[in-house]
């Protein structure tokens, strides 16, 4: 499987395009879904400001906050991605609101690096079907542990 990922910075934040790249390349390697193997997987990542965010949440979320992360697949879940016969496979978008992540490591007491990678791993793992489960919890924390510092 090939991972690439599309990234832009509409605000600042510490990490780097290789970092998120990393983070989202050993996600998919931990869901070990046999139907991405010999697969050229895109995604793309925009880390935006607090009022970015908010209004997107209020958007397609109809929640009047700013959140850390919003994922924007493109299959509805699991089985549906396992059914594309494509080479190429677009999964889906990601925003991420690095101000908000950073507020999260802080109430957290742990490093933003670890929180950063928690978080984007948790979209990514949204893109291909997760939706707050044990496994899924499970997979970010194995991720976390291969970024955190």
């Amino acid at each position: 499987m090939k991972v690439t990922l599309e990234y832009m910075g509409e605000t600042e934040t510490p990490f780097g395009e290789e970092f998120f790249q990393g983070v989202a390349a050993r996600t998919l390697e931990e869901c070990h879904f046999p139907f991405l193997h010999g697969k050229d997987i895109r995604l793309s990542a925009v880390a935006v400001s607090t009022e970015k965010i908010r209004g997107l949440n209020m958007q397609y979320r109809g929640k009047d906050q700013a959140t850390d992360i919003l994922s924007f697949g493109e299959y509805v879940g699991q089985e549906e991605l396992a059914e594309e016969t494509a080479q190429e496979i677009f999964l889906g978008e990601i925003f991420f609101c690095p101000a908000f992540i950073a507020e999260a490591a802080t109430e957290d007491e742990v490093t933003l690096r670890r929180e950063m990678a928690y978080i984007f791993s948790h979209g990514v793992l949204h893109l291909v079907g997760y939706d707050h489960e044990d496994e899924m919890f499970a997979i970010q924390e194995r991720v976390t542990d291969v970024f955190a510092e």
